[in-house]
């Protein structure tokens, strides 16, 4: 078998999925809903949270757990590759099994600042991450108590930015209450369809209370 999209089709069902979507939603985002309830939600500079999911991924039991340790799926950071244009592109997170990958760009954020579009959703519209997978992530580390007023002006943002109206994103992500979902157009007149979340890291860290 020589197509990536034939093998994991054949074998969701192992998996216990019927859909990639279903994949998406069930492993790859909910063990990042729930690693947030055990990890440290001090302020920190973007990678360091990151690397509090990641590590945390990797040492607490669970399904995900098992899988990545036996070499079923894989789950990367600092994930650097080739785009179309034979540049380098460095992916914050990616999730992956033969057939699928499920990228995530991570964004620091103050306010509903325009580099979530500039430096995060464009680089999906443009391939630069995801070409050839019609899923990928954003997942922005809000760093003050203003949660809601940033994702609303994101969402303007992002709704704003070529983007389609699709049964994906008139839909929403029910595990999540802080996120949305949208829809674009890519530069090869495919389409992206992108999960939004949003996680609050604004607690002081002990050390600077001292």
């Amino acid at each position: 078998m020589d197509n990536p999209a034939v093998f994991l089709k054949a074998n969701l069902g192992l998996f216990g999925f019927q859909s990639k979507q279903e994949l998406i939603e069930q492993v790859f985002l909910q063990s990042l809903i729930e690693s947030y309830g055990r990890v440290l939600q001090t302020v920190a500079n973007e990678n360091d949270i990151r690397d509090r999911f990641i590590k945390d991924i990797y040492t607490t039991p669970s399904k995900l757990r098992d899988w990545l340790q036996q070499s079923l799926m894989y789950l990367d950071w600092e994930n650097w590759k080739f785009t179309a244009g034979m540049t380098l592109a460095r992916a914050d997170i990616s999730f992956k099994l033969t057939g699928c990958e499920f990228i995530i760009e991570c964004k620091r954020l103050k306010s509903a600042d325009k580099a979530y579009i500039d430096e995060g959703l464009e680089r999906f519209r443009t391939l630069h991450y995801a070409q050839g997978h019609e899923f990928a992530g954003m997942i922005g580390f809000v760093i003050n108590n203003n949660t809601s007023p940033i994702m609303t002006g994101l969402q303007t943002k992002v709704n704003g930015h070529y983007a389609t109206t699709t049964p994906f994103s008139s839909s929403t992500f029910s595990n999540w209450t802080n996120s949305f979902l949208s829809s674009h157009v890519r530069t090869d007149a495919s389409s992206i369809n992108v999960y939004h979340l949003f996680f609050e890291f604004n607690g002081v860290a002990e050390d600077l209370l001292a």
